[in-house]
């Protein structure tokens, strides 16, 4: 529709077509992302667990794939462990909760600056399930076993997610690894790892837009704002 003549369609469908090409020069989705993994770094850091001297020990969760967490390990002698790591996965199509059609929504914000209400729009978001792989590396079995519990116990049976972008998303626990072990070159140690897969079921807020006194249609840039 990119060659689109007024007197061949509906209003709709222009205002469909205009929206999805400003769509594509927004950076929106790519600020949730973010902020999806922010709050789940967040969620975990400092999850406490009971060391050999039975203290109340809190373990640090920080942003980082795998591979590179093994050659930290492998690299450095300073690194504390346990220790909890997230990286994000796969992005999943949610054809469950999908429309089927696009749908341009309405809405109404009030600008203290102009004391006026603007008329506010966007096409509905997009649903998808994002999927995070959360690792607990740990020296001790015993120390993998209690982290664990408290990992499943966070999930009762979900996370709700509150994000600048979201208030209705839950992170889910699909699934968990069997335990292994590696050896960190040069050293006796042997580091025990398992991994956690986490389903955020959420939504992809489309960018939001006003439509001035003259009828001109400007991004509107409030962050989280929801119509």
């Amino acid at each position: 529709m990119d060659n689109i003549n007024g007197s061949d369609v509906t209003s709709k469908d222009y205002l469909l077509n205009l929206l999805q090409k400003m769509n594509r020069k927004s950076d929106a989705s790519v600020n949730a992302y973010k902020e999806i993994v922010r709050f789940l770094i967040s969620e975990f850091n400092d999850t406490p667990y009971l060391n050999d001297q039975q203290e109340t020990t809190l373990v640090k969760c920080r942003y980082g794939n795998p591979e590179r967490t093994v050659a930290s390990f492998k690299n450095h002698d300073n690194i504390v462990i346990p220790l909890i790591t997230l990286s994000q996965g796969s992005v999943l199509e949610a054809n469950d909760r999908r429309r089927v059609s696009s749908i341009v929504l309405q809405g109404k914000h009030w600008n203290d600056e102009i004391q006026r209400a603007e008329r506010v729009i966007s096409l509905c978001d997009r649903p998808v399930t994002i999927q995070y792989n959360l690792n607990i590396w740990a020296k001790y079995m015993e120390d993998m076993d209690h982290l664990s519990q408290e990992i499943r116990l966070a999930f009762n049976p979900s996370i709700e997610l509150f994000t600048k972008f979201s208030r209705d998303s839950k992170a889910f626990l699909e699934s968990e690894t069997n335990n292994y072990s590696f050896s960190v070159a040069d050293k006796e140690d042997r580091i025990l790892r398992k991994t956690f897969v986490i389903n955020v079921e959420t939504y992809l807020r489309s960018p939001k837009y006003k439509i001035t006194s003259t009828g001109k249609i400007e991004e509107f840039n409030l962050e989280g704002f929801v119509i």
